[in-house]
């Protein structure tokens, strides 16, 4: 059976196939020098607007051409590399916490890796 909402929305609008879409395109005219197919007077699906940055057409005396692959001059200032940081802190409490036996036999993905842990005969399961 259908419900309501199905019933509704098929008689509330009749279906398009695509002989009534070709229907409904204009002739092409008799002067065309090569003849259209019926996928290029369908109606396209809509894009999205090109971008409106250009490059700068002129070039420095002496400089190298640029390539599509480098980024454009604006987005360099946006890519800013900074030193390595010590990321790393050490802390007893926090490993135990994240990577504990406990914390692994909380949750379904822990128990599967003590399972595993178990199975090759790890010494040490977990910290």
């Amino acid at each position: 059976m259908f419900c309501t909402r199905c019933l509704r929305s098929a008689f509330a609008a009749p279906i398009r196939t695509a002989t009534s879409t070709l229907r409904q395109l204009p002739k092409p005219s008799p002067q065309a020098s090569r003849p259209l197919s019926i996928l290029s007077r369908l109606p396209t699906r809509p894009t999205l607007p090109t971008s409106s940055f250009s490059a700068p057409s002129t070039t420095l005396p002496g400089a190298l051409p640029t390539s599509s692959t480098q980024p454009a001059p604006q987005q360099l200032a946006l890519q800013v590399r900074t030193a390595i940081r010590d990321t790393y802190n050490p802390s007893h409490r926090i490993r135990k916490r994240r990577h504990g036996f406990l914390s692994r036999a909380r949750t379904r993905t822990g128990r599967r890796t003590l399972k595993r842990r178990m199975a090759k005969k790890r010494s040490t399961l977990s910290h």
